[in-house]
């Protein structure tokens, strides 16, 4: 390879690599919460079944 090609390389692999870590961080901060009243809801419930209480 010749010069010019060993830097088109780089360029090409560092604007890859830019673009996947900004996209990332996109991703990430895009991603929703849930609200504490929701989490509450859908907490699972306990597997222990009292069976004194029947």
């Amino acid at each position: 390879m010749t010069r010019k090609e060993w830097l088109f390389a780089a360029i090409l692999t560092f604007i890859t690599i830019a673009a996947w870590v900004i996209f990332d961080i996109l991703h990430t901060r895009a991603q929703v919460e849930i609200p504490p009243k929701i989490q509450e809801v859908i907490e699972p419930i306990s597997p222990d079944f009292n069976t004194e209480d029947l």
